[in-house]
């Protein structure tokens, strides 16, 4: 069985949720997730049996300087780096780390979804979305390890291939 295509958004979309949503905590969490790839256990922490798997996103882990986020302990127990949303100021990252909870702000985003796009959409929408944006800007082993990925097939998944697209372009690949 095939895997199921993920649901994302546009950046006009995005756009719309993140000026609906007055809360800075929540902003912040959009923008990260939107912007930067980030999985919702990689800004908030991945607790089990009481102490943190995931540690939550804090100050010490961006670099305004160079513009980046290092995300220590993501999923696998993989280290990574990747870029810091350009709306991410100083401001923001006093935020951090954020106190909001997982299921807090999976109904937060689906709210917003449903109320202003009229879509069925959750914060891993977000994280899709990025690696659909930039999946026409950057070639797929960068798009693989700004999000992450341990095989490459698993980022293959935001190239949104038409079928019609890909045989017109085998066919013109021997003229």
């Amino acid at each position: 069985m095939g895997r199921k295509i993920p649901t994302f958004i546009t950046q006009e979309e995005f756009e719309k949720i993140f000026e609906a949503e007055k809360d800075k905590e929540y902003r912040l969490c959009f923008l990260l997730a939107f912007e930067a790839g980030m999985r919702i256990s990689e800004i908030v922490g991945l607790e089990l049996k009481g102490f943190y798997k995931i540690p939550p996103l804090t100050k010490d882990h961006i670099n305004l300087k160079a513009g980046t986020i290092l995300i220590k302990s993501g999923k696998g127990d993989r280290d990574r780096i990747v870029p810091l949303p350009k709306r991410v100021n100083l401001t923001a990252v006093n935020l951090l780390p954020i106190k909001r909870g997982r299921r807090s702000l999976e109904m937060r985003i689906k709210k917003l979804g449903k109320k202003i796009l009229n879509k069925d959409i959750h914060f891993h929408s977000l994280r899709h979305s990025f690696g659909s944006h930039l999946a026409s800007k950057v070639p797929l082993h960068q798009i693989q390890m700004l999000m992450g990925h341990s095989r490459l097939d698993t980022t293959g998944i935001y190239l949104h291939s038409n079928p019609k697209e890909a045989i017109d372009n085998a066919r013109g690949a021997f003229d």
